[in-house]
C-alpha cells in the first residue's frame, strides 16, 4: 500500500508540475505583446489547461491504480503553490512601468 501511495503522490506532484511548466510557457509567450494580446494568451491557456488537467485528473483516477487522498492532495498542494506563483508573476507583469497597460486611452 505504501508504495501506491508515494506513486499516487509522485503522479498528482507531476500532474500539477506540467500544469505549472505549460502556465509559465504561456506567459513567456505573451509577455512581450500589447495587452489584449497578452489576456487572450494567458487566459485562453488557463482555461484550456484547466480543460486539459481535469480530463487527465478523472482519467487517471478511473482507469490507474492509484491512492485517490494522495493523487489529489499532491496534485491540489503541488496546483496551489503554482496558482499563488503566477499570480505574483503575472501581478509583476502587470506593475511594470513599460508595460502596455499604461499606454492604453483613458
Amino acid at each position: 500500500m505504501e508504495v501506491a501511495l508515494w506513486t499516487s503522490i509522485v503522479l498528482g506532484v507531476l500532474l500539477g508540475l506540467a500544469n505549472v511548466a505549460a502556465g509559465f510557457l504561456s506567459y513567456r509567450v505573451a509577455r512581450n505583446k500589447p495587452h489584449g494580446t497578452f489576456m487572450v494568451i494567458v487566459f485562453g491557456g488557463m482555461v484550456g489547461r484547466m480543460m486539459l488537467v481535469l480530463a487527465l485528473l478523472a482519467i487517471i483516477i478511473v482507469f490507474l491504480p492509484v491512492s485517490r487522498v494522495g493523487f489529489v492532495g499532491a496534485f491540489f498542494a503541488t496546483f496551489a503553490l503554482a496558482t499563488v506563483a503566477e499570480i505574483i508573476l503575472l501581478q509583476r507583469w502587470a506593475s511594470k512601468p513599460s508595460s502596455s497597460i499604461e499606454s492604453l486611452p483613458r
